[in-house]
């Protein structure tokens, strides 16, 4: 199975984790809370599309608008730091 993409950055005294390919977040105290945090947004996410049977419709990448308001929120140039994080799901 293909890892999804997992975007990680700092927000003021927190850290904001995102999945590109499934449009969940999350958020932690450090990175590893985050990480964490999000795995198990997304297992939730999965485990009820699957119950629902919906599993067609479990992808849904993130609107372009919203990506950048991630990346890029309150940064004026455009250079915000963050970091891409594979993670792999046993459902999906």
């Amino acid at each position: 199975m293909k890892p999804f993409t997992c975007l990680l950055k700092k927000e003021g005294n927190q850290y904001a984790s995102l999945c590109v390919e499934l449009d969940v977040a999350s958020c932690g105290k450090n990175k590893k809370e985050a990480l964490c945090a999000l795995r198990n947004a997304m297992e939730a996410y999965v485990e009820h599309m699957i119950a629902e049977n919906r599993r067609a419709e479990i992808y849904r990448p993130v609107p372009i608008d919203e990506l950048r308001e991630f990346l890029f929120a309150g940064d004026e140039l455009g250079e915000q730091s963050f970091k891409a994080i594979p993670l792999a799901l046993e459902h999906a």
